[in-house]
């Protein structure tokens, strides 16, 4: 609805009354002319609603008028054009040439863009102030039930204008929500800017969004705001009544309504509301509202919640695309280590770290002893589930902060920060040891016991730069090949 609409719709009672209205924009342009300045003027309203006021009366454009206007459009108190000095404000010739004397009062009145105020002419012909006054009587009466009917629709433009207001402030907030979740790297960096966003949305309404985990089987509170959700943090799909149905699931009455299963039955809230997060026509998870008195949850406000959710929902699934994508292309497919690309980015980033704060980092390079035949006794694909358990053994096997990559072929390489180099050679016997007790079979054969030759180096004892400490590593791990492989070797 454009402005223009939005005048008529809420002035158009003043078409009713027998005082001339118009509403003027600060700019002059007219939003509305009522049907008593037709008759008084001869002007239709498709001829002058939408232009500028100033171009049928350039008397308008003088000083002594434009100042105390513009006092109204900037928020001022109303002014008043007395009859007696101002008897051409808005002038309409009768049958002999004469003018009509007009009383006017100009009114501010909030403008629908929340910003600055409208113009409202109330416009009063006292040409026949006799004959007004013999019909005083009739008049009165009728004259109260028009301030009735104004002050009426002053109130309903009024609580129209908070309302435009409020959803004003709801799409800014939708605006700043959207410009945060696309700024986020991190799905979990998303969880907390949708809590922040949603306590600012919903300032009034405790609720929580919940996601279905990877295995589709659950879901887990991931965002809340508010005093208490009254739900539980976790539940399955089938306990929600709108994944089930796969639209909003409103219940007003908490005595006669349907009632989803992941409410807590003695923290039920007067109303509430779960809206599907969908994305792609995949369920991501629900949107969940919960109001502490009844009337919260209005059908503005769940319109706002579906909008909500729908901006969540994508958010969530580009950011798990990305990361997806990123995956790919920093993890080796088959033992889901990093590959050796990623390794070269660490390895300088770890590098950096530990020449700025002077701590040690190390490097274990691995070989898998005597490879090739696994491949040629078993198969390639038994060669692969080789490879496949000892990226599990060595993600088992190694702390958080350490970076296990698969450099290439049956070569892997472990970057170990904060580790000096006696820690190393001692992490690098039990991993040489410990890989011994690993079982590994392929379709209900045994391959045997694998054994491991490990090559250990050190910055910035081994090497200035990564490179030079990766080359030391893969020097070191050939000595120990060369000296029968199952064996440690430090570098030089």
């Amino acid at each position: 609805m454009n402005e223009l609409q939005q005048v008529e719709e809420k002035f158009g009672i003043l078409d009713r009354v027998p005082v001339g209205a118009c509403v003027l924009r600060e700019d002059f342009i007219v939003l509305f002319w009522n049907s008593c300045l037709e008759d008084w003027t001869k002007i239709p309203k498709s001829e002058i609603v939408g232009k500028n006021l100033g171009d049928r009366f350039p008397h308008l454009t003088q000083p002594k008028y434009h100042h105390r206007l513009q006092q109204v459009f900037e928020g001022g108190p109303p002014t008043i054009f007395s009859s007696q000095l101002h008897k051409h404000l808005i002038p309409a010739p009768l049958p002999d040439g004469q003018f009509r004397i007009q009383h006017t009062t100009v009114t501010g009145v909030k403008s629908f863009e929340g910003e600055g105020f409208y113009a409202l002419l109330a416009i009063e012909d006292v040409t026949d102030l006799t004959r007004r006054l013999q019909d005083y009587r009739s008049m009165r009466d009728r004259a109260l039930e028009e301030i009735e009917e104004r002050k009426q629709a002053q109130e309903a433009l009024h609580q129209k204008t908070l309302e435009l207001e409020v959803r004003q402030r709801e799409l800014i907030l939708l605006s700043e929500m959207s410009d945060l979740l696309q700024a986020c790297l991190t799905v979990k960096e998303a969880y907390s800017a949708i809590a922040q966003c949603c306590k600012l949305l919903f300032p009034q309404i405790p609720g929580a969004v919940f996601i279905i985990n990877s295995l589709n089987n659950l879901l887990d509170v991931v965002a809340s705001w508010g005093i208490t959700f009254s739900s539980q943090k976790v539940f399955a799909p089938n306990e929600c009544w709108a994944l089930r149905r796969g639209r909003v699931h409103f219940v007003g009455n908490m005595e006669n309504g349907l009632i989803c299963q992941h409410l807590h039955q003695n923290l039920l809230p007067a109303e509430y509301c779960c809206v599907p997060m969908m994305a792609q026509g995949k369920a991501l998870g629900v949107l969940y509202l919960c109001a502490p008195d009844k009337g919260q949850l209005s059908n503005t406000t769940q319109l706002l919640a579906m909008t909500v959710a729908e901006h969540i929902a994508l958010a969530l699934a580009n950011l798990k695309l990305r990361e997806t994508l990123h995956n790919q292309s920093i993890r080796d497919p088959l033992t889901g280590l990093y590959n050796r690309r990623y390794l070269e980015e660490a390895l300088e980033r770890e590098v950096y770290q530990a020449e700025l704060k002077g701590y040690p980092l190390s490097l274990i390079m691995i070989d898998v002893d005597h490879f090739k035949q696994f491949n040629d006794t078993f198969g390639h694909e038994a060669g692969n589930q080789v490879l496949r358990q000892l990226g599990e053994f060595f993600q088992k096997n190694i702390r958080p902060t350490d970076i296990a990559c698969r450099y290439g072929g049956e070569e892997f390489t472990l970057i170990l920060p904060e580790a000096p180099l006696t820690v190393t050679q001692e992490r690098a016997q039990h991993l040489r040891k410990k890989i011994k007790l690993l079982k590994v079979e392929y379709a209900g054969q045994s391959l045997g016991c694998i054994t491991l030759s490990l090559g250990v180096a050190s910055f910035p004892e081994h090497g200035q730069t990564g490179l030079a400490v990766l080359r030391a590593a893969d020097v070191a791990l050939y000595q120990a090949k060369a000296a029968g492989r199952d064996r440690v070797v430090t570098a030089s």
